[in-house]
C-alpha cells in the first residue's frame, strides 16, 4: 500500500471512529428565551460527534451578535421569542447571512412549511422531540436536508398538581428555590417537597432535565393557569404572544 493510500485509509478510520463520516464539524447556535432549555439542548448537542461548538442566546439581538462573531452553520430559533419575532430574525439571517441553516423550534401546534421556507428556514422541529431524534434531525440538516413534519406525535401525559405546575414553571424560568418560595408565598421546605415530587413524576434528576422534559410534554403553560401553550416568563415580565399562527 502506498503512503498516500495509507493516509487516506487512516483519515477514513478517524472519520468512522469519531462518527462524523466526513461531515465538517458544525457550530450550532440555540436561540431560546428559556435559559434552562437552552442549557439542556446545549448539553445534548455538545455530546454529538459532529458538533464542534454549541452556543446559546436568549434574544434575537444577542443571537445576531453571536452569529456575526462566531459564524455558526446552524441556528435553532424558538418561535416564541419575546423581544423580536422569530420570522423577523429569520429574514435578517436569510438576507445578511444566507449560508446559515435556520431551524425553527416550536412547542405547540406546527409551523407550516411554505411560510417557513419562504423566510429561509430549512427545517421546523418540535421541542418535544426526544434528544436522540433531535440530534439525528439536525445532522440531516447539517448534511443539506430539509425537515418539515406534518404533525406532532402525542406525548405521554404526566399528572402534576396545580401547585407542582406552579413550582415547575418558576424553576424552568430560572428561579432558585428561595426565589420560587418568595414568589409563590410558600416555605422553602414546601417548594423543595414539590420540586422533589416534580422530578419523580417527570423521571428526571435536575432542573435542566426537568425544564427540557416539561417543554417536551407541553407543561410550561400560561402563568397561573396550568394551560399549555404560552412560554414561561419571569415574574413581572410582559407576556408575549408567539409570532407564528398556530405554533408556539
Amino acid at each position: 500500500m502506498t503512503m498516500a493510500a495509507t493516509r487516506c485509509s487512516e483519515a477514513t478510520d478517524r472519520r468512522v471512529e469519531d462518527g462524523t463520516d466526513g461531515l465538517r464539524p458544525q457550530r450550532v447556535l440555540v436561540v431560546d428565551e428559556h435559559e434552562l432549555l437552552s442549557a439542556g439542548l446545549r448539553a445534548v448537542l455538545t455530546d454529538a460527534s459532529w458538533v464542534d461548538t454549541c452556543l446559546v442566546a436568549s434574544s434575537a439581538d444577542t443571537a445576531l451578535r453571536v452569529v456575526r462573531r462566531h459564524l455558526p452553520q446552524i441556528v435553532l430559533v424558538s418561535t416564541s421569542l419575546g423581544d423580536w419575532s422569530a420570522p423577523e430574525l429569520c429574514r435578517i439571517l436569510r438576507e445578511q447571512m444566507p449560508h446559515v441553516k435556520v431551524v425553527l423550534m416550536f412547542a405547540e401546534g406546527r409551523v407550516p412549511a411554505a411560510p417557513a421556507a419562504a423566510l429561509g428556514a430549512v427545517a421546523a422541529l418540535s421541542k418535544r422531540m426526544v434528544p436522540g431524534a433531535l440530534v439525528r434531525a439536525l445532522r440531516h440538516v447539517a448534511e443539506g436536508g430539509r425537515i418539515f413534519p406534518k404533525a406532532l406525535v402525542s406525548a405521554p401525559k404526566v399528572q402534576l398538581s396545580r401547585r407542582e405546575l406552579d413550582v415547575l414553571r418558576h424553576l424552568a424560568s430560572g428561579l432558585s428555590n428561595p426565589e420560587t418560595a418568595a414568589t409563590l408565598h410558600l416555605s422553602r421546605h414546601t417548594v423543595k417537597q414539590h420540586t422533589s415530587a416534580v422530578y419523580r413524576k417527570l423521571g428526571v434528576r435536575n432542573r435542566a432535565e426537568a425544564a427540557s422534559r416539561a417543554q417536551e410534554l407541553g407543561l410550561l403553560g400560561r402563568a397561573g393557569t396550568g394551560l399549555p401553550g404560552t412560554p414561561v416568563t419571569r415574574p413581572g415580565a410582559p407576556a408575549t404572544a408567539p409570532a407564528w399562527a398556530g405554533a408556539r
